[in-house]
């Protein structure tokens, strides 16, 4: 299989994303997603997952919740990352 085009850089984190953009998303393997991950939603027959279930999971992880104010902090500070990291591949 040949390389992947990388999407253009959009000017946020999408809402939906596919599974691979997802564990990318988390920094984890697809296979690690599918198995211990959000539950995805499905489209038709796309597979999507929603950022905000993304970070529940990941703030789950630690075993200590977060309150609301610290959550958006935490989300925002991800999609800061993340976008950063789609800047340098581009």
């Amino acid at each position: 299989m040949g390389a992947e085009p990388i999407r253009a850089i959009q000017a946020y984190a999408p809402r939906l994303m596919s599974e691979r953009e997802a564990a990318r998303y988390l920094s984890i393997g697809t296979t690690t997603l599918r198995s211990q991950g959000p539950a995805p939603k499905r489209l038709g027959r796309r597979v999507l997952y929603d950022l905000r279930d993304l970070d529940r999971w990941a703030d789950s992880l630690s075993g200590q919740p977060l309150t609301e104010p610290a959550q958006e902090a935490e989300a925002a500070e991800v999609e800061r990352r993340f976008l950063e990291e789609l800047a340098q591949r581009a």
